[in-house]
């Protein structure tokens, strides 16, 4: 706040220098927060919203951009600059079957107008890299910083995804089941808002 301040009331004429002086302090919760080479992304992004009330931003004072969707600081709880890079480094080895799954996945996502829900069915032999897809798709989702919520039916097959849980713990499903079970999920609490919040259940 004190940075963007001193940037506000024009106290220093080369604001990127000041920045390279006391990046390291500025930075520091950040990269304990997340990792040393993604830290400053996010200082940065913290500083661009705080130059806004002074009809500022990052570029006017030549100051490093970053590309973080917006509220992420507030909200996510992975690393969304990792999470980017993670999906470009995936998306690049995705064969061409891979790739238009992820495609038509993601326009669901994304391009869904009428915001219906969507339901898809991927199959596969093992070894096709059924798991590589929809890890992938977590990465890119995540990387443009909204929630995911990856589940499977067991907790060893939860663990093949990343943030992975059990269908039985998200949704609150019963252990005994009978013909009157109901998911013990109730409306206005965290893990309902979390299911609200999240773009993709896989």
């Amino acid at each position: 706040m004190l940075f963007a301040m001193i940037c506000g009331f024009g106290e220093v004429e080369e604001v990127p220098d000041l920045w390279v002086q006391h990046q390291v302090s500025l930075c520091e919760d950040f990269v304990h927060r997340y990792s040393e080479q993604t830290g400053p992304h996010y200082a940065l992004a913290d500083l661009e919203e705080l130059l806004t009330s002074y009809n500022l931003s990052l570029q006017t004072l030549h100051l490093p951009t970053v590309d973080l969707p917006a509220s992420v600081l507030e909200r996510a709880n992975f690393d969304v600059v990792e999470e980017q890079a993670k999906a470009n480094s995936y998306t690049m080895q995705l064969n061409s079957e891979q790739r238009n799954v992820v495609k038509i996945l993601l326009s669901a996502v994304y391009n869904n107008a009428a915001d219906t829900p969507k339901c898809y069915f991927l199959d596969g032999p093992a070894g096709t890299g059924k798991t590589f897809v929809y890890s992938t798709l977590l990465h890119t989702i995540r990387g443009r910083g909204d929630d995911v919520i990856p589940v499977a039916s067991t907790g060893i097959a939860a663990t093949l995804l990343i943030g992975g849980r059990t269908a039985h713990s998200v949704f609150k499903i019963p252990i005994d089941l009978n013909a009157t079970s109901t998911c013990n999920l109730k409306p206005n609490t965290k893990e309902a808002d979390m299911l609200l919040k999240t773009k993709i259940i896989v």
